[in-house]
């Protein structure tokens, strides 16, 4: 069977987005090829890799050890991760799409799981799978949309005070263990699964997310169009996190620019601007307490 025929014939396309990832990308590649249900039936998975102008000789290294196993789509530049995965869509047809970071690995079923539910569910738009941390441990995988006073205590160290930790943003997900499916409001996109018809429902990623949010704002559309985001932890995956930033750019500065688009988007500006004007308030609030504090405490002295 030829290469282009069996993209066609593929259940699920799996894509990787690289960035200069020459040393860790086989981790992901290497633990798709190793799949069980891929060994048995090599037409189960089509394996893209949209590589954004990688300048460490990825896309070479990629061509001399997988040769035709893979696709390359060369994006010339470094277009973001939501750009580099719309790419993908594009070149690619299968009726599931599965992304997954290069610094992450799928466990053993992890495919097949993830296509099984999803074949079982047809208003499922989106699945994310459990994702482990390289200790062994879960990681928070999945989330809640924000309101506006689970973005101010998100944004505040307010949201850590056992007081208003019931109000926070995925409060009502901190007790669960991960360990059963359930339907949920959005999952990271390091290990992440999506319908092909919801793709062609709601659009592709929105763009103007360079980098984070994309996948948050993607599941915030699906929502709004009727359409079901799923955790399927039968679906596992392994995640070093961060992988391509270290040492590249701030991980905490990308995400907080991407987080304002998303809610001026979803929100408005008066929403956004009220959340702003309140968490400078809670500065004005901590300067009062602190000059009532001096001076009491300059009161108490003089007596």
């Amino acid at each position: 069977m030829t290469d282009a025929a069996t993209r066609v014939v593929a259940r699920v396309d799996v894509i990787v987005v690289c960035w200069n990832d020459r040393d860790k990308i086989t981790v992901a590649l290497d633990s798709v090829f190793a799949l069980p249900e891929v060994q048995r039936d090599p037409g189960f998975a089509n394996v893209v890799v949209s590589d954004n102008g990688s300048s460490d000789g990825s896309r070479e290294f990629l061509r001399e050890r997988y040769g035709e196993r893979l696709r390359i789509v060369e994006n010339g530049e470094n277009l973001g991760f939501a750009a580099a995965c719309n790419r993908a869509f594009a070149a690619t047809s299968a009726d599931y799409v599965f992304l997954l970071n290069p610094d992450a690995e799928l466990r053993p079923g992890a495919l097949a799981s993830i296509v099984a539910f999803l074949d079982a569910h047809p208003r499922c738009g989106i699945a994310g799978s459990r994702i482990y941390n390289y200790d062994g441990t879960v990681q928070q995988s999945v989330g809640e949309f924000d309101t506006w006073g689970g973005a101010f205590l998100r944004s505040s160290a307010w949201g850590e005070w056992p007081i208003f930790t019931r109000f926070a943003n995925g409060a009502s997900l901190r007790d669960w263990g991960y360990d059963s499916e359930r339907r949920i409001d959005l999952a990271i996109g390091a290990a992440l699964a999506i319908r092909r018809r919801l793709i062609a429902d709601i659009g592709a990623f929105d763009e103007r997310f360079f980098l984070y949010h994309e996948e948050v704002d993607f599941a915030k559309r699906a929502a709004e169009a009727g359409w079901e985001t799923w955790f399927v932890p039968a679906s596992e995956a392994v995640h070093e996190g961060r992988g391509s930033a270290k040492g590249q750019y701030s991980v905490e500065a990308r995400k907080q620019r991407s987080r304002r688009k998303y809610w001026i988007k979803h929100h408005g500006y008066l929403w956004f601007l009220a959340l702003n004007a309140a968490l400078i308030g809670r500065y004005v609030l901590y300067l009062g307490v602190l000059v009532v504090s001096v001076s009491a405490g300059r009161r108490l002295l003089r007596r």
